[in-house]
């Protein structure tokens, strides 16, 4: 099974998977061929602006991404820095409030990561992890990241109504999780995957609950993908 899952972390033909899911998934949801107007109301001129056809590129950025990282490539990082800027954009218009200060955090983690990768061997991994000092890190680091979680997204949603309380909860905690990943991938450590691994499944459960069948293709190939890469990084790559 993990040299399977370490064969899907090279292979091309899933990164071509990925994309075409993504586009399923958006076509499915109803919104590929959103327009910018059906979102924001902002006018007229909206109309031309294909936002749905955008966010999907943006999805796709972000799997390639990861599939890059997954394999050691430091392009998958450069690709991260593009997708985080336009992330943040689209977020912040579909009603995450909080998305103009976590992005920030996030595109600086990324630019950490991509000297911190050009700066080390490609296949060269931390073994902090793997001292006493690096667990104690790990605790302290999850705590710090879920607390600044909360925070931040308290400040960018401002006063709380009952309609923002849920949204502010699951995104505070799902931006934690991933703030801790993004800090373990840009110090090159392997543990992200499992990050990876849990917000994928909170993503998934998040999907069934929405009746989301489109995102739940979408967030099981996303677990998958997590899987090949925690094999991938299990053992230093050939």
């Amino acid at each position: 099974m993990v040299k399977v899952l370490r064969n899907l972390a090279t292979s091309r033909v899933m990164d071509l998977l990925g994309i075409v899911i993504i586009f399923i998934c958006a076509f499915l949801s109803g919104y590929l061929f959103e327009s910018l107007n059906d979102v924001t109301h902002w006018g007229h001129w909206a109309i031309f602006v294909p936002f749905g056809l955008i966010s999907a590129f943006d999805a796709c950025m972000s799997i390639m991404s990861t599939r890059l990282v997954g394999r050691f490539s430091n392009w998958g990082n450069w690709i991260g820095v593009p997708e985080i800027i336009l992330g943040c954009i689209i977020d912040y218009l579909l009603g995450n409030h909080g998305a103009i200060l976590t992005y920030p955090i996030s595109f600086i983690i990324q630019i950490w990561a991509i000297k911190t990768w050009t700066n080390s061997d490609k296949f060269k991994k931390s073994n902090l992890m793997n001292t006493a000092k690096g667990k104690i890190l790990f605790v302290f680091l999850s705590l710090l990241s879920l607390l600044f979680s909360f925070g931040i997204n308290y400040i960018g949603y401002g006063q709380l109504n009952s309609s923002d309380s849920v949204l502010y909860v699951l995104t505070s905690f799902v931006f934690g999780i991933s703030l801790i990943a993004n800090i373990m991938n840009a110090m090159k450590i392997s543990t992200q995957w499992k990050f990876w691994l849990l917000y994928d499944f909170i993503q998934l459960a998040k999907a069934f609950s929405q009746f989301n069948f489109a995102n739940v293709g979408k967030y099981i190939y996303y677990i998958l993908m997590a899987l090949a890469g925690n094999a991938y990084w299990g053992k230093d790559a050939e």
